[in-house]
């Protein structure tokens, strides 16, 4: 189980030789906690870890040119799309791929199935289905980022990242080239060990 923010603060309190809060206080040092749990988990995307990415089903309704998606809050942007028959669940087969591409085929009409859909200004667009269908989504997912020092971070290991990254975000602010030098070579360090129990055998995701 990951640690709550208040372990972050303290040990980049730290690092900043802050630890009676006295210069960066919860209201300060939190958005730089915030900023350096959204690096991380960029990086764990990068890395193909299991742990920003997700699966839901969605119901899609018969003429529509778009596919809600809603339901899925944590969704940032989709890579894989199946259908299937409406009121399919995970374990019901004939799940079909669905093919992405740039942009929807010209001149295309609407049949019993989807077929095509693409990724465009944060909106799942398609030619349509003359059918209602179930459509599961994988997609890059969002990690919750903590608000309050009770909050979890939802990386395991990540406070190892995130105390040296929040540390030299704070130094930065104020002009100590040193410090920020020393916690980023710091936190690039500690970044490999937080992949590696964020991975598990996962290899990154290629595109199809």
């Amino acid at each position: 189980m990951s640690v709550p923010m208040s372990q972050v603060l303290a040990t980049a309190r730290t690092y900043l030789n802050d630890d009676n809060a006295t210069q960066f206080p919860d209201a300060v040092l939190i958005p730089k906690v915030q900023e350096a749990h959204r690096e991380l988990q960029e990086e764990l995307w990068v890395a193909g870890s299991p742990n920003v990415r997700n699966t839901g089903i969605v119901a899609y309704t018969a003429a529509a040119v778009t596919i809600p998606y809603t339901s899925l809050t944590d969704l940032l942007c989709p890579f894989l799309l199946f259908e299937n028959a409406s009121g399919s669940t995970v374990n019901t087969a004939g799940w079909t791929p669905m093919t992405e591409v740039y942009n929807l085929p010209l001149g295309q009409t609407q049949s019993t199935t989807l077929g095509y859909w693409c990724w465009q200004k944060e909106v799942i667009l398609c030619v349509g289905s003359s059918a209602n269908r179930a459509v599961n989504i994988q997609y890059r997912s969002l990690i919750t980022i903590p608000v309050l020092v009770t909050d979890l971070i939802g990386i395991l290991f990540g406070e190892s990242y995130l105390a040296a990254r929040s540390a030299a975000i704070a130094a930065g602010t104020l002009g100590n080239a040193d410090v920020y030098t020393a916690m980023t070579a710091l936190a690039k360090e500690n970044l490999l060990k937080v992949i590696t129990a964020n991975r598990g055998q996962q290899k990154p995701q290629l595109r199809p």
